[in-house]
């Protein structure tokens, strides 16, 4: 199964300077983010409501105020927390952006080591350590400046995004990153599987399918997924499919009946009743409401 199925292709920025700024609103019950990996850095900063990332293995609930950060490579998602609304603002840029073009002993020193993954920023900035409200500031900062586009923003952006690696490095609030085989191994395995979900939604999928994709026993399976995802992989599958609908009665007038041929139910009654505890509503009236609410 290919991997790159979960991988993000989206361009931030441009050549000249590869950083894109976006904020994201959700309702309560929504989708928050589905899982996927870039090559990119992201800090995400979560601005009202609250909601769970998980980053990988682990899960952080993040509310209003605190952030993650996520590294390249790494695959992350956002669920909805307490049945909380959620807004949330991401950085996404290129971390060879914050690289000199010719010798730095500067980067060298305190930029490298970050890139080659030798040392990596926390997941979880809650604010509370050392060093964790400055760069809070810093990333604030970085929202404005890209909204207001001053000139020589590129380079004020730039300047502040090297500033939150300093409030990071000098409050000695990094991590040495330790080669871990079985957590790289489990990453890489639940990349496969999601990859093969997000594939195959539309189809049937029995769990002895995705085990082949992976190479393991049915059983031992079900205890991963659950161990890694907090869902088993059928609370997986529906959760994804329903979120697949949401768009589709968002964006097209196909017949609900249609849509969920298109997302893997042959039964609309059980449809119905997946989608309605997803989003505490059927899907003509989610309709009815994003219609009014573009």
């Amino acid at each position: 199964m290919d991997k790159a199925i979960l991988k993000e292709h989206r361009i931030h920025g441009n050549d000249s300077f590869p950083l894109g700024t976006y904020t994201i609103e959700h309702e309560a019950g929504e989708n928050i983010l589905d899982c996927h990996w870039h090559d990119e850095w992201e800090f995400l900063l979560v601005t009202a409501g609250k909601a769970t990332f998980q980053i990988d293995t682990a899960y952080y609930p993040v509310e209003k105020g605190q952030g993650i950060f996520v590294n390249s490579g790494c695959i992350h998602a956002g669920y909805p927390l307490q049945n909380s609304a959620c807004t949330y603002r991401a950085i996404v840029f290129n971390p060879n952006l914050l690289c000199s073009t010719s010798f730095d002993p500067l980067q060298i020193k305190f930029i490298d080591p970050f890139l080659n993954e030798h040392y990596t920023l926390p997941a979880f900035i809650s604010g509370k350590e050392a060093g964790e409200s400055e760069a809070l500031l810093y990333l604030l900062n970085i929202l404005k400046i890209c909204e207001d586009l001053p000139f020589a923003y590129e380079l004020t952006v730039k300047a502040q995004l090297l500033l939150v690696l300093a409030s990071f490095i000098k409050n000695h609030t990094f991590h040495t990153k330790t080669i871990q085989p079985l957590h790289n191994r489990k990453a890489e395995q639940l990349k496969t599987i999601l990859s093969f979900i997000h594939e195959n939604y539309s189809k049937k999928i029995n769990s002895n399918e995705i085990c082949q994709q992976v190479h393991i026993n049915e059983s031992y399976f079900c205890r991963f997924f659950k161990q890694m995802m907090r869902q088993t992989p059928i609370e997986y599958i529906n959760m994804y499919r329903m979120n697949m609908a949401a768009k589709l009665l968002r964006d097209n007038d196909q017949k609900i009946l249609d849509i969920a041929w298109s997302v893997g139910f042959d039964n609309l009654s059980y449809f119905n009743s997946v989608f309605k505890k997803q989003f505490q509503s059927t899907p003509s009236e989610y309709r009815q409401k994003k219609s009014r609410n573009p």
